[in-house]
């Protein structure tokens, strides 16, 4: 009987052991996720994923997740993180919530889906802000930033920079502060600031012995050369940087300036080994894009105009891509809508709380009411700045489009003047279809709506009977392009011009084209 009961109470024990193993190991996991990251992803990589609580099995994600981060690896699946962010989104765990939005919003950066890894982006900073996660709140501004750069909103993007860096400074993440240093003399060389530049990558090379970060600023720094056309010390520079570790596109962003270097000083070779060698690491569009220029023009050079002619076919391909990603609604505007929903729920939540108080404390419902109008007063002055910003952003966007014209005729200043008239013509328009996609309707189509408040959907509300031509037109107009250069993209003549106008101003209804302009300006700034 004793000897039964031994048995019975052996195979209970490792009953016990096989339900406790598996939080267990994620025990392991999340105290060896700060300072053995390897470890960690052993740890997780043994859990049998399938046999995990849908709890476990949330905190299993954003753990693997930690690990791959804090290991240079890409991020995947999609669908482990996809689960916690789904699991959390019912539960009361906030700060697992954020972590999920955050690395969920990781995926979209990489994809370069830079709207929806803002809005994430934001709704982590909602859970984090005001809290000592300042590992994550560093991670989170520096991602922002990393957007903000792409989008070329600079004073936004380092100011998101210094932010981040102080987070890793307060969480003790020398390497990641070092990061950040790197990360704003970056953006200073955007705003053509070389010196400044040089001064904070020499400052994070000083404060560090992690050959990671001494590799980025390695990098930064033979980039700073080739853009002072300096390419000998660019070329030497930038392959020192490839003997360092690298991450994300790092590799791929060094291949392709040296291979540029090695293309201005015409070693042609070399040009071509550099450009094919960045295939070979993570990249993005925009590299493929520049190593597909560097391959096109190289074997110009030599006379290959088969080899150009497929190279030229890539780069427009990649070109289409990131025209596609840079017309995505900038960060900042986002924020600003984000800032705007929080702003009215706290208004509708507080003018609710104070509604019920009037009710009960009727003998104060006077002196109540009159202090609730004058909040309420307040309440609405706020609404209507922030509508005022979003209107000036809206400005700002047809400011972008208009000062991105100009810029696009300046380039070609010099050609312009030394073409003959069909020539001059033909340039102009080529840069009038490069700056509002003119060869893409749907490109054009969500630009100007983007960019006039919706125009083309209200447009074509008032009238279904206008047709692509007559909207073309519309946005002529609003972007004050002369008459000249109308009548040329549109490809009419002078009388033609004008019938095209008094046709549209009729299907809308208007007495006169003079009235035209008019509504065009009202409609792209209705709120």
């Amino acid at each position: 009987m004793l000897h039964n009961i031994r048995i019975i109470i052996f195979f209970c024990g490792l009953f016990l052991i096989g339900c406790t193993s598996m939080p267990i190991d994620l025990k392991l996991a999340e105290q060896a996720l700060k300072e053995k990251p390897d470890s960690a992803l052993v740890f997780l990589h043994r859990i049998p994923l399938k046999t995990l609580s849908k709890d476990n099995r949330a905190f299993y994600g954003i753990l693997l997740f930690q690990a791959l981060d804090k290991t240079n690896q890409t991020l995947q699946p999609d669908s482990v993180i996809n689960f916690s962010v789904n699991y959390y989104q019912e539960s009361s765990k906030e700060r697992e919530l954020a972590i999920s939005y955050y690395y969920k919003a990781r995926l979209y950066k990489k994809a370069q889906q830079f709207d929806k890894a803002t809005g994430l982006y934001l709704k982590a900073l909602d859970i984090f802000q005001n809290s000592d996660n300042f590992y994550f709140l560093g991670k989170i501004y520096s991602d922002m930033a990393d957007v903000c750069a792409f989008q070329k909103d600079y004073k936004e993007s380092l100011f998101k920079y210094e932010l981040s860096s102080k987070y890793f400074q307060k969480a003790s993440d020398s390497i990641e502060a070092c990061n950040k240093l790197i990360d704003i003399g970056r953006v200073y060389k955007f705003l053509n600031n070389p010196q400044k530049a040089h001064w904070y990558y020499n400052k994070a090379i000083s404060q560090t012995t992690d050959s990671t970060v001494i590799g980025a600023a390695f990098q930064e720094i033979g980039i700073n050369y080739f853009y002072l056309k300096n390419y000998d010390s660019a070329k030497y520079v930038l392959r020192q940087s490839l003997l360092y570790p690298f991450r994300g596109t790092s590799y791929s962003i060094r291949c392709y300036i040296i291979a540029d270097a090695y293309f201005e000083t015409n070693q042609l070779d070399s040009a071509m080994y550099f450009s094919q060698l960045a295939f070979n690491y993570p990249s993005t569009f925009f590299i493929q894009r520049e190593c597909y220029r560097i391959l096109a023009n190289t074997e110009y050079r030599r006379g290959n105009f088969d080899s150009m002619g497929t190279y030229f076919k890539k780069y427009q391909e990649c070109t289409d891509s990131v025209r596609q990603i840079e017309i995505q609604t900038k960060s900042t505007i986002l924020e600003e809508i984000h800032e705007t929903k929080g702003a009215v729920v706290k208004s509708k939540y507080f003018s609710f709380i104070l509604a019920v108080i009037i009710l009960v404390i009727t003998l104060l419902g006077y002196y109540i009411f009159t202090q609730l109008r004058k909040r309420n007063k307040n309440k609405e002055e706020q609404l209507e700045t922030a509508e005022t910003k979003l209107i000036q952003k809206q400005v700002l966007l047809k400011d972008n489009l208009i000062k991105k014209i100009e810029e696009n005729k300046l380039s070609k200043a010099a050609a312009y003047k030394k073409s003959t008239l069909s020539e001059r013509e033909l340039i102009d328009k080529e840069i009038y279809t490069f700056c509002l996609h003119l060869d893409d309707w749907n490109s054009f189509e969500k630009l100007m709506n983007q960019t006039f408040n919706n125009l083309f959907i209200v447009l074509k509300e008032k009238s279904s009977e206008i047709n692509h031509k007559e909207l073309i037109l519309c946005s002529l107009l609003l972007l004050d392009v002369p008459t000249n250069e109308m009548i040329l993209i549109l490809e009419c003549q002078q009388a033609s011009f004008y019938k095209l106008k008094q046709r549209l101003a009729q299907k809308l209804k208007l007495t006169s084209t003079k009235d035209l302009e008019q509504l065009l300006q009202n409609l792209s700034s209705e709120n």
